[in-house]
């Protein structure tokens, strides 16, 4: 009953919206059909979860759809730039995840798609401006490593979590190192960083073994 009520009033809307624009109520704009049927996907979907909060899913085609109304309309008036609104679109991939986590803590995976396409957006949204190869770098070095530090934090409970610490840290010294010593020296020191702390966890790994067999 109430879905059928939902796509019923969806379909009213939909014929509302393009008879006004036949009849020119929105001046010389024009948006294309799909425009409009990606945003009232989207609305629908968002309806679903906010009916019911345990259909969490539902964020994910809900942000998705209208992502790409937005890039629809904004390729129609040209309100931003084709990065900026690539880099909105992406956001839109990575903001129900985020969602998804905020609604149930339990769901910490969420975080890594999340944090990382809202990484990429904004590396994205930032390339529409002069910065240094070396900023943009470091910028999402530590943008990751703030996300894995963030998985860490919502798995804090759980022992075998514990990874999720090295690779924050990790990223962060790698991070460091591009702004200290620049890229080309960072694409050295960060490998031979990798290989020490791999070797130094195989050393604890396997230490205790080798000491009770002597």
């Amino acid at each position: 009953m109430r879905g059928r009520l939902i796509w019923g009033m969806s379909l009213i809307a939909m014929g509302v919206f393009f008879l006004a624009q036949q009849l020119g109520w929105f001046g010389a704009v024009r948006l294309p059909f799909w425009a409009f049927a990606f945003g009232l996907l989207g609305v629908i979907f968002l309806i679903t979860f906010g009916g019911d909060r345990r259909q969490w899913w539902a964020l994910i085609p809900g942000c998705i759809m209208l992502g790409l109304t937005v890039m629809i309309v904004n390729g129609e008036i040209k309100l931003l730039t084709d990065t900026q609104a690539g880099a909105l679109f992406l956001f839109s991939i990575g903001l129900p995840f985020l969602l998804i986590y905020l609604v149930d803590r339990r769901q910490w995976w969420a975080l890594i798609p999340g944090g990382v396409l809202s990484v990429i957006a904004l590396i994205t949204f930032m390339t529409s401006r002069e910065l240094p190869g070396t900023t943009i770098t470091a910028i999402i070095l530590f943008g990751l490593a703030i996300v894995f530090g963030l998985v860490r934090f919502a798995t804090r409970a759980n022992p075998f979590m514990g990874w999720a610490t090295w690779v924050a840290v990790i990223l962060a010294m790698i991070g460091a190192l591009v702004l200290v010593t620049g890229p080309q020296a960072a694409a050295i020191v960060g490998p031979t960083v990798l290989i020490g702390l791999g070797l130094f966890l195989l050393a604890r790994a396997y230490w205790p073994k080798l000491r009770v067999r002597r």
